[in-house]
């Protein structure tokens, strides 16, 4: 009596497991008409037969064969070991080794080695054809602006019907509540909010994302090159685009891998019911693109860093003298040249090894930096600088914030649109003959009650005052004067540098990076601190000061510093103790004056700056 392992497989999960119990039916009739020994079954569920690492049935199937005696591996037919040539005759190999034959219920005999051969030859040609057929049926119905993907966030199934009755597939409709959801987010990314802070946004109004799911930055920004995500899908401006990309299967790993095609094999078609974007509104959203790419290529180190958020106040902008690496964090809180701790050769060096062994702890970098700030203050237009930038986030900010009755208006609206599709569902199936869903009623009742809520909330929201939008923006210049930013900042410079506030260190992150380009890192003897040498904005405000300016400036912040930290101890805690130590102040101006009039500031020029940068 021979000992039988039998094997069955379906390829896709659109067939069902019944597809295996058949299989198992008539290889168990035709074991027994044979007199066999049926040792065990071994099945794969949904996998296709053009791969074979990842089919665990077929893999303990041929470790059973390899541990035990096993005399037939019995089939319903032979493409359903395999439809890849080469895993057929490796699967043939390996059974002949443990002299195991191959038989079929279909051929009712052992199958020879030119008939597996043969057939998975023209199952292998089968699949190539049926993927032909299918990539061709799937370009025609895209040139006639039907959609071949999946259904993109913004756009529901359309009901159209054809003469038989039966839904017209890829054609779709646009959904009102998510196409307004899209708008809002191209407006929000192209005025300066970035797709973490928009995810963040619509989770905390309770905006279900694509596929029922919280929104992630991800889904918003996604890949430019593949066109995916909510700011690079074109169906928003009404064109279809289809073979942007080809798979192939890696034979190592039998993983899918994507790889782009020319432009000239892309398939365009134009679309114009699916528009919900205007040509306006997107080409500002490209605009954006490139002015973070611009960042993105700019970026000395890994690129992808750049766009990052810093996690330091000088994160990212500091550079070694000697090597022109990058300094970065490598111990507690201190910077060293990641060149010399990796021992890389330099070719700038001729291969040597960069010689900066200095570090610098961050609390006296930053200190030093933040020390040089006050002065470069007294610029002519730096307070109207940064508080022009300011106005313009708090405008950006107060176009995108809703009202709570527009939050309740678009919860509604998603509310009605679930609503909506559960009771399409419930219609398709009473239509097709199939039973009521218990899961769909209940799913309609939370609906129903969660949309009551809404609707009583929504009748009891007092209704916003209308404010002229351009009353707003009055109020936020009034609020963000010159006047009042350079009070704040020098609050914060005061708790930055004395108390090393982290939060207020933060908080000037955007001013600190917008005067500062790089601070460039360099050696000295012994002990002594590190030499910097700041580049940017900074440098030019410095060197356009007389000299004698800087250091009455430099003198200026240093005792407002003073007396600000005086303040806060308690130490000066009457006007006529404040009026004391100014004239203090005043007096010895005057005496250091003299002694200014004879010094020199070095400014030392640096590729690609103007001036380059100034020393501290």
């Amino acid at each position: 009596m021979k000992n039988v392992l039998f094997y069955a497989r379906y390829s896709t999960d659109r067939q069902h497991e019944v597809s295996i119990e058949t299989q198992i039916e008539l290889c168990e009739a035709f074991a027994k008409q044979k007199g066999w020994n049926v040792i065990a079954t071994y099945s794969d569920s949904a996998v296709s037969g053009m791969s074979f690492l990842s089919r665990p049935g077929i893999q303990r199937l041929l470790a059973h064969v390899k541990r035990e005696d096993i005399d037939v591996v019995l089939c319903v037919t032979v493409d359903r070991l395999s439809r890849d040539v080469e895993h057929s005759a490796k699967i043939l190999k390996d059974l002949n080794y443990h002299n195991t034959e191959i038989w079929t219920v279909h051929a009712s005999q052992a199958i020879t080695k030119l008939e597996l051969h043969f057939r998975a030859t023209l199952s292998d040609e089968l699949v190539d054809q049926i993927r032909f057929r299918t990539r061709e049926g799937m370009k025609t119905a895209v040139r006639r602006g039907k959609a071949s993907t999946c259904l993109a966030y913004g756009y529901k199934l359309s009901q159209q019907r054809d003469a038989n009755g039966d839904r017209i597939k890829g054609l779709r409709d646009i959904d009102p509540v998510k196409a307004e959801i899209v708008r809002r987010i191209y407006t929000m990314y192209a005025d300066g909010i970035s797709p973490r802070d928009i995810a963040d946004i619509l989770n905390k109004e309770g905006i279900i994302g694509p596929r029922g799911r919280a929104w992630r930055d991800t889904a918003i920004r996604g890949s430019k090159t593949v066109g995916t995500g909510i700011l690079n899908n074109p169906s928003y401006i009404g064109r279809i685009v289809w073979n942007k990309r080809q798979y192939r299967k890696n034979p190592d790993t039998e993983r899918r891998t994507a790889r782009m095609n020319g432009a000239d094999q892309w398939v365009w078609t134009d679309v114009p019911t699916m528009r919900i974007v205007t040509d306006e509104l997107w080409e500002r959203v490209r605009a954006r693109d490139a002015v973070i790419g611009d960042l993105y290529q700019n970026a000395t180190t890994n690129r992808l860093n750049a766009t990052h958020r810093p996690e330091y106040l000088l994160s990212g902008m500091l550079e070694c003298e000697e090597c022109g690496g990058p300094y970065a964090i490598s111990g507690k809180d201190r910077y060293s040249c990641t060149n010399r701790k990796k021992r890389l050769p330099i070719d700038e060096l001729d291969g040597a090894c960069c010689g900066n062994s200095k570090t610098i702890t961050r609390h006296e970098l930053e200190e030093r930096v933040l020390n040089c700030l006050p002065v470069a203050f007294y610029s002519l237009d730096i307070f109207d600088r940064i508080s022009e930038k300011m106005v313009a986030h708090e405008t950006s900010r107060l176009k995108s914030t809703p009202s709570r009755r527009e939050q309740l208006t678009t919860e509604l609206s998603a509310i009605k649109s679930k609503q909506a599709g559960l009771m399409q569902q419930i219609q398709d199936r009473q239509a097709e003959g199939r039973p009521r869903l218990v899961i769909l009623d209940d799913q309609l009742d939370e609906l129903e009650v969660t949309r009551e809520k809404l609707v009583r909330e929504l009748a009891g929201a007092a209704e916003e005052p209308v404010e002229d939008f351009q009353v707003k923006i009055a109020k936020l210049k009034a609020q963000f004067n010159p006047a009042n930013t350079e009070l704040a900042i020098r609050e914060l410079i005061f708790l930055a540098r004395n108390n090393a506030n982290e939060q207020a260190k933060r908080r000037l992150m955007p001013i600190v990076r917008d005067l500062i380009q790089t601070v460039v890192i360099g050696k000295t003897p012994g002990h002594q601190p590190a030499a910097l040498q700041v580049h940017g904005d900074i440098a030019n405000i410095m060197a356009s000061m007389d000299v004698i300016d800087i250091m009455q400036q430099q003198f200026v912040a240093s005792a407002q510093n003073d007396l600000m930290a005086r303040i806060a101890s308690g130490e000066i805690d009457t006007e006529a103790k404040k009026e004391k130590l100014l004239e203090a102040y005043a007096e010895e101006l005057l005496r250091k004056s003299p002694e200014w009039e004879n010094l020199q500031v070095s400014v030392v020029a640096g590729a690609g700056f103007e001036p380059a940068a100034f020393r501290l």
